[in-house]
């Protein structure tokens, strides 16, 4: 993937990382304590955060019993995690879409936020990572944009606030983040990649922000076959497009998330 590779060697993070939870630990709280209790009702034993950030969702579910693991590809933010987290936390830098962890080791994935910033092949790299990660009974969590109902201050946050945010972020965040709006966001991202079970835990920030879980994730065909294939050929195959089915709905009842 080259652009995850020059991502990587310009470290877009590394002016923000010291101020990132400043900006946002406050507005991403009520999502970030839906996810642990999310992960505690179903007693969620080991649980990776891809795309981890400063780490703090992690340093949030360190107070439950559980074995728990960054990945990031940001040095700069890493840092800031490992500086922040105890010890018991175990960080990776590597590339969320390709990590060199095992098959099914984890009975939660997180994907927070992250989504949205990045470019089609990855982000769908991202959640066919998580995919195999996860063990058969275990759950997907994402949060991230999906498109604002109508009413007047869903409409002001979703169509004027949060865009002038992630022009602030920087033209190719911008640019990412608009084509996610333009496919449909996390729900259309989901009818289209999701080969399993999709479960609304909350809506957050006048439902400009949902947050997911995926269960009862099937291999899909395409995905045994790139089993069998040497990884340098499945980065070729990556534009292939998803055969996986359309997904079930269901609900989970979560607290609603608040404005900051």
């Amino acid at each position: 993937m080259l652009d995850v590779q020059i991502m990587h060697l310009k470290d877009e993070y590394k002016n923000t990382a010291a101020v990132y939870d400043l900006l946002f630990s406050r507005a991403l709280s009520s999502i970030r304590n839906n996810i642990r209790a999310f992960l505690t009702h179903y007693q969620a034993q080991n649980v990776i955060d891809l795309c981890c950030g400063t780490g703090e969702q992690l340093q949030i579910l360190d107070k439950n019993d559980i074995l728990l693991t960054g990945v990031d590809l940001s040095p700069a933010m890493l840092t800031r995690a490992r500086k922040n987290s105890p010890e018991s936390i175990h960080y990776l830098e590597a590339d969320a879409g390709q990590t060199p962890l095992p098959d099914a080791s984890y009975d939660g994935v997180i994907i927070s936020f992250a989504l949205h910033e990045k470019t089609a092949l990855q982000h769908t790299a991202i959640f066919r990572e998580a995919c195999r990660l996860l063990r058969p009974d275990g759950h997907i969590i994402i949060a991230d944009y999906s498109l604002p109902p109508s009413g007047m201050s869903p409409l002001l946050l979703g169509k004027m606030l949060v865009p002038a945010i992630e022009r602030a972020a920087g033209i190719n965040h911008y640019h990412n983040y608009r084509d996610w709006m333009e496919t449909g966001a996390l729900e259309g991202f989901l009818e289209r990649e999701n080969p399993g079970k999709t479960t609304l835990i909350a809506p957050h920030f006048q439902g400009c922000i949902h947050l997911y879980a995926v269960s009862q994730v099937q291999e899909s065909p395409l995905q045994a076959s790139l089993k069998k294939i040497p990884k340098d050929t499945q980065r070729k195959s990556e534009e292939t497009p998803s055969i996986f089915p359309q997904p079930k709905q269901d609900s989970y009842t979560g607290q609603k998330g608040t404005m900051p």
